[in-house]
């Protein structure tokens, strides 16, 4: 089978997990990681070729992609932004913080930027209770409560591409 999206670099790393584990259906999610590194996606025909890759049914793959809020058939912004919204955060006023971002990045919250730069997302909990209101850009934590300003928060926007 010739592969669109497995290309011989994203198979090579598929196949170290495929290595490194008994149960071929433990390579999933690393793989499933490889190919939304690359694609920032992952596109169903990705889900066809792994299946056919891993020798596993296209439906586990399926079940893991819909399961994970981390894997996504849309295209996932440069950025993703995630916005605590459970109480100490929303006390500290994580509401007034979504309104900023909102205008500055020109996302919704649960949409995409026009550009495709911005993702906004609120979730239940960063476990970062203490420097609420708390988010994340990417990997990176804010302690939201030494942002004073709106100029503060697009300082922090401006460091990413």
């Amino acid at each position: 089978m010739e592969y669109k999206y497995l290309t011989q670099e994203i198979k090579n790393k598929i196949d170290y997990f495929k290595n490194k584990y008994l149960v071929k259906e433990q390579a999933i999610i690393p793989s499933l990681h490889v190919i939304l590194e690359v694609y920032r996606d992952i596109p169903h025909e990705a889900v066809r070729e792994l299946s056919e890759y891993l020798q596993v049914p296209e439906a586990d793959i399926e079940g893991i992609v819909s399961f994970y809020d981390m894997f996504r058939h849309k295209k996932n912004a440069r950025h993703h932004i995630r916005l605590c919204r459970n109480l100490p955060c929303h006390l500290a006023g994580s509401k007034k913080f979504l309104k900023i971002l909102e205008k500055l990045t020109g996302a919704k919250a649960g949409e995409h930027s026009p550009d495709g730069k911005w993702y906004i997302e609120l979730v239940e909990c960063i476990g970062s209770c203490a420097i609420a209101p708390a988010f994340l850009i990417n990997n990176d934590l804010y302690d939201g409560s030494k942002i004073k300003t709106e100029q503060d928060l697009k300082e922090i926007l401006d460091r990413y591409e």
